[in-house]
């Protein structure tokens, strides 16, 4: 049902709201970036942690614009991208627009302001900016998730766990990219706790995407509804097996918890014992003794695997839900008590009509797009 273009859509949106939301924060709490007259004019000579945040900032407004761009691919036609846009009345679909583009835009000025010297430009306003920007990246991040269980005809996408699961997905690629980026900045005390709170926060949210992800098998296997069941049997040891289990599970899940669990505690234990830091090593900080790539690669590492597991998650859930058939999904209520003219159009049919093909075959599966009439 839903091709390639929706699942990246699903990811790049996800990646791109988590990211704004996570450097907004970030500054917000930590970096604390000045802005005016009186600031570096150069944007290589500012601190390292608020080039880094800058980086996260331009790199998720770079996955917000190509998610929209697979969106518009998607819909295939011009008019339908403006009708999203312009064509009444208000939908989620409308309102999801709206919301990526905006934050696009808003991401893009944000990332514009640290790389460029705006004499004019006020710490105010770049707060109100942040915190705006936050609240958008909620709106984007939940929206992925309530597109597809809204969509009645998919009883698997029914659960509100699946926009539970998005949006923590979304979360933890926003840790992610701020882990990962740490590894391309020059480390020094501001980037070791930018790194070291994304890493904690990380973890917590880790942990709720394998409450979430429980209550979504235990949706899946609890229920009596026959796509839910055919689409069970896909996610669990059928097409979709692969990407929940290895991508999502394994590395989206258990691999960077173990990671990150491992980071830091390493980092309390050598706290506590007194031991020397070198200011130069991040995102938890090594011995002067100890090679300062080491800490660096291992927490990159995490964020890959963060990010292959959000790839996983939106594959193997759109993978097990869009291709059961059609008549599978239907609500037990929505059944109705044929007509006697469809009754005996019923019984006059051949059975090579009632199998939907000839000899009996069954009737190929048409793919269609997330805007398929």
């Amino acid at each position: 049902m839903f091709g390639e273009l929706v699942t990246a859509y699903l990811f790049l949106a996800g990646v791109g709201a988590g990211g704004v939301a996570a450097a907004s924060l970030a500054d917000l709490l930590l970096v604390r970036e000045p802005f005016g007259a009186d600031v570096v004019p150069d944007f290589a000579e500012k601190r390292p942690c608020e080039r880094l945040v800058a980086g996260v900032l331009a790199f998720s407004c770079g996955a917000l614009a190509l998610g929209a761009g697979c969106l518009a691919a998607d819909l295939g036609r011009i008019d339908r991208v403006l009708s999203l846009f312009l064509t009444p009345p208000v939908t989620l679909m409308n309102l999801g627009a709206w919301a990526v583009a905006l934050l696009t835009v808003l991401a893009a000025a944000l990332a514009l302001v640290r790389f460029m010297y705006l004499p004019w430009a006020d710490r105010r306003a770049v707060v109100v900016a942040e915190v705006v920007a936050c609240g958008l990246a909620v709106v984007v991040a939940v929206y992925a998730g309530l597109l597809l269980q809204t969509l009645a005809g998919v009883r698997l996408w029914s659960t509100p766990w699946v926009p539970v699961l998005f949006v923590l997905s979304a979360a933890s690629c926003g840790c992610a990219l701020l882990m990962a980026g740490a590894l391309f900045a020059e480390g020094d005390e501001g980037v070791r706790k930018v790194a070291q709170a994304a890493a904690r926060a990380d973890a917590v949210v880790i942990v709720a995407e394998v409450a979430a992800a429980a209550g979504f098998l235990a949706f899946v296997a609890g229920s009596d509804h026959a796509g839910v069941e055919a689409s069970a049997a896909s996610l669990l040891h059928g097409p979709a097996a692969l990407p929940w289990w290895v991508g999502f599970v394994a590395c989206g899940l258990a691999a960077p918890l173990v990671v990150e669990v491992g980071c830091l505690v390493r980092e309390r234990w050598r706290s506590r014992s007194g031991v020397g830091w070198d200011a130069r090593a991040y995102p938890i900080g090594v011995p002067v003794s100890e090679p300062r790539a080491y800490p660096a690669t291992v927490m990159a590492l995490a964020a890959a695997l963060v990010l292959v597991g959000a790839v996983g998650l939106r594959a193997a859930v759109v993978e097990a839900g869009a291709q059961r058939p059609l008549e599978l999904q239907e609500a037990e209520a929505s059944a109705s008590v044929p007509s006697e003219n469809e009754a005996a159009a019923g019984l006059l049919s051949t059975p090579s009509e009632k199998d939907g093909g000839q000899d009996g075959a069954a009737p190929e599966r048409e793919d269609v797009t997330l805007w398929s009439n």
